[in-house]
């Protein structure tokens, strides 16, 4: 594992993992966006899973997430804008590409990472060849209201730095107990977000399942059974829109089916389907 500092589009510093690089002949490169209030470290596992599989995976923080990097005051929760999520995936997936080219590169994302993931396929999908969506953000479990909704576009459009704490509890993402406290100790799993944040999201959620139908590459869609945080209505909506380009898969999991009793059986369909594309590419 090789830690590295992407720089984005607009000049800022992405902290990013680069696991199994340099091992010869990976399959493909997993670059891995994750979920609201997370951080690149806590999917080392799944780079360790993929990587016995044969896959280079690349983990970063996105924007208002993770460790400050150097002196960097990093504000949790904050992005000028939902565009610099989009912008990131691909400066990421672009180095990934100069450290191993050739090499055939899929996204994964889950959560907001998944949101993200499907509008990057839909505005240019970095040249990706298949992309794994797990538990994505198309909507939530309980949705705002109206008035609520309305604020935070209008607090957002002010200052990208209004914002407020909606820390997701351990036991809606897991069922393991362990994995839990797992949460509870992370220093940087945190619940802040900005308004501006907020609305950039809930906008990318209206315009994936509406322009679903123009997904460029192959998708794998998991999602949770016993999902609490988000809406498995809303992804369903998603996948049907996108027709025969979605493979969908529903686990007895919680939200965060990678982190729950079933995450073995769906590590090893993601593999199957990332052998798929990348092996043949």
């Amino acid at each position: 594992m090789e830690r590295k500092v992407v720089t984005a589009k607009d000049g800022a510093a992405i902290p990013a993992l680069f696991c199994n690089f340099g091992e010869g002949g990976v399959k493909g490169i997993v670059v891995v966006s994750h979920g609201f209030g997370e951080h690149a470290a806590m999917y080392s596992e799944i780079a360790q899973v993929l990587g016995q599989a044969g896959y280079a995976t690349v983990l970063f923080d996105q924007r208002g997430h993770g460790a400050p990097v150097g002196g960097e005051v990093r504000k949790l929760g904050i992005t000028p804008s939902y565009e610099c999520f989009l912008d990131d995936i691909v400066s990421v997936a672009e180095a990934a590409k100069q450290m191993a080219p050739g090499v055939p590169v899929a996204l994964y994302g889950h959560s907001m990472g998944g949101n993200i993931v499907a509008n990057t396929l839909l505005r240019d999908g970095t040249g990706c060849i298949c992309a794994v969506l797990e538990a994505p953000w198309m909507g939530l479990y309980k949705e705002l209201s109206p008035l609520l909704v309305g604020f935070a576009k209008v607090a957002g459009a002010i200052s990208p730095q209004i914002s407020t704490t909606n820390k997701l509890k351990p036991e809606v993402l897991t069922s393991v107990t362990e994995r839990m406290e797992g949460y509870v100790s992370d220093p940087y799993y945190h619940g802040k977000i900005s308004f501006r944040m907020f609305s950039g999201i809930k906008k990318g959620c209206s315009y994936a399942i509406g322009n679903a139908g123009r997904l460029p590459v192959p998708v794998f869609l998991a999602y949770a059974e016993n999902d609490m945080v988000l809406s498995n209505d809303a992804t369903l909506q998603f996948a049907a829109n996108a027709g025969e380009k979605v493979t969908v898969r529903g686990y007895e999991s919680r939200h965060a089916i990678h982190n729950d009793v079933n995450r073995e059986g769906f590590f090893r369909d993601v593999i199957g389907f990332l052998d798929s594309h990348c092996v043949t590419a």
